[in-house]
């Protein structure tokens, strides 16, 4: 990975490949290795651009609050360094909050969006607490509370079939910073509803969906597919789609952004 200069701070990004341009996002407590197996593939016809957000991976955080909006513009200013004019954009979970606000903020730079088991819906009140109890956590028990966190986004049912991947994960969740969680955690509990940029955006947007997501419900998925006449692929499993089904996930997202 190299780093770019965002407002004096480094960011740390990848560019493999040739051909026309997408970018990943990751979400919370990820990085940008967990693209790695689908970037193998998709570099072979795509010029693809991975970063660590601040607070993951190898880039520091950088301020008290991580918001989605700070994590759009440094999104907007890596396509803007590489000389990218429009890119499809793929976010899993925080990845697709940090899509949406890219979405509202600079349209114009996506081709399409993609959001992976994520949705354009804020946090509820009761999630709002649940992350306010998780800066509790992290502040008295980091490794404990990141075990835990990553360990309850895999489906009960997973935990056996998907032990070395669920292992792996919490070693790279392992390399964000307390600093940086908690900064992204006051980030998400503050993010905006993006339901009317959703409905009225003019970019091919798609929700791929777990049915049995346990994070961002799949019902409520649903209806907001259908309030903002959005597209909606379901795919079987929970909220770690890129994990619990790799092949069915990537085919998924490979013919959205193939057949634009």
């Amino acid at each position: 990975m190299k780093p770019f200069k965002y407002k004096e701070n480094l960011i740390y990004y990848q560019v493999e490949g040739e051909g026309e341009p997408l970018l990943l996002i990751h979400g919370f407590l990820e990085n940008s290795t967990m693209w790695k197996d689908f970037t193998e593939k998709w570099k072979k016809s795509k010029l693809v651009i991975s970063l660590d957000l601040p607070g993951h991976g190898n880039t520091p955080p950088q301020a008290y609050l991580h918001s989605m909006d700070l994590y759009a513009q440094i999104c907007i200013a890596l396509l803007l360094h590489l000389g990218v004019e429009k890119a499809n954009v793929v976010g899993h979970s925080m990845g697709g909050y940090v899509g949406m606000e890219l979405l509202h903020q600079n349209p114009k730079l996506i081709e399409q969006l993609v959001l992976l088991n994520s949705t354009a819906l804020p946090d509820s009140e009761a999630r709002k607490t649940e992350r306010s109890r998780a800066i509790q956590a992290i502040q008295k028990y980091p490794d404990a509370f990141v075990q835990m966190a990553v360990k309850n986004l895999f489906l009960m049912e997973d935990q056996e079939r998907l032990e070395i991947a669920i292992n792996h994960a919490i070693t790279e969740a392992k390399k964000c910073s307390q600093q940086g969680i908690i900064a992204t955690l006051e980030g998400l509990k503050s993010r905006k509803n993006h339901t009317a940029t959703l409905a009225n955006t003019k970019v091919s947007t798609t929700l791929v969906a777990g049915k049995k997501d346990q994070v961002v419900a799949f019902e409520a998925t649903k209806q907001l597919a259908k309030e903002t006449k959005t597209r909606l692929v379901s795919l079987p499993g929970g909220h770690m789609s890129h994990l619990e089904f790799p092949e069915t996930t990537f085919q998924v997202i490979s013919n959205l952004i193939q057949n634009q």
